[in-house]
């Protein structure tokens, strides 16, 4: 689904601009006639090819479903969230902002955790109704291993663990879930999934749900980081923005198959010529 060359592309680029002072980024890199702007600039022309290849996507494809569009947004947030957080150490990411406040880390665990709660809801919900069998009754306890694919003991693992850990983890759980759901039918997102609350929503709230919940947590991530020193440099700021950029491109790429990756290719080789000039120049 997602292209793992154009992935790579992106993240070899911004780790390489991530930790780059002001001072660097006005370093000579000269585009066509662009030539007084320095490294700064390479990151405009890295965005402005994304929201390309993402305008470019959206023409080849078949119109998205609603599920595939609400992954889309989803994905967006999860890609924001890796963002907020990418160039973190773990021992940063221990370092607690004020008395009562959560680290990092800690946010992290309670977004994954969450998560995990999300999916399995759509997933029970989806596999009862598919077998004519739902009923209002909350998911029982001892479903819970099987629908996180995941033991008990491993989730406390993880959940305990290093906030690298836990990216690790995420990447692929995140990949997972949107391959999963993207074939969810129209019919299927006004049905009812019981959680926690009283009210049964439908699946349709279940799945905006990731979004929301991301949005919210990265934003007590981003006032945390501030507090603990590690406040967004220009460089980070501008590695966010691209990571939007591919994560609208991603975006395209749910629920088809049938787009041919040549463009996608393309753009991501432009990308690794360009990190390639980059690195020459900063040695």
């Amino acid at each position: 689904m997602f292209n793992a060359n154009l992935t790579e592309a992106v993240e070899n680029f911004t780790r390489l601009i991530l930790p780059l002072t002001g001072k660097d980024l006005e370093r000579e890199w000269i585009w066509k006639d662009h030539d007084e702007e320095g490294i700064r600039f390479a990151c405009f022309v890295t965005l402005q090819e994304l929201r390309h290849l993402a305008v470019t996507l959206s023409s080849l494809r078949s119109t998205p479903t609603p599920a595939q569009h609400i992954l889309s947004q989803y994905h967006a947030a999860y890609v924001d969230l890796q963002a907020a957080v990418l160039g973190l150490s773990d021992e940063d990411a221990e370092k607690i902002p004020s008395e009562g406040e959560w680290q990092v880390r800690k946010v992290y665990a309670h977004i994954l955790g969450a998560e995990f709660g999300f999916t399995a809801t759509v997933r029970y919900a989806l596999e009862l109704h598919r077998a004519n069998t739902w009923t209002t009754d909350r998911i029982p306890e001892s479903e819970y291993p099987r629908l996180y694919v995941l033991g008990e003991s491993e989730y406390d693992s993880l959940m305990d663990g290093s906030l690298s850990g836990m990216l690790s983890y995420h990447r692929d759980f995140h990949a997972r879930i949107v391959q999963e759901f993207s074939n969810i039918t129209n019919s299927e997102l006004d049905l009812p999934a019981s959680m926690w609350e009283e009210t049964r929503f439908p699946i349709q709230h279940r799945l905006h749900r990731y979004e929301a919940h991301f949005v919210q947590h990265t934003i007590q991530i981003d006032k945390t980081l501030v507090a603990v020193g590690q406040a967004p440099s220009e460089a980070k700021r501008l590695v966010r923005k691209i990571y939007a950029a591919l994560a609208e491109a991603e975006g395209q790429m749910i629920g088809t198959e049938e787009i041919d990756d040549t463009v996608i290719l393309a753009t991501a080789s432009s990308i690794q010529e360009r990190t390639k000039e980059i690195e020459k120049i900063l040695k």
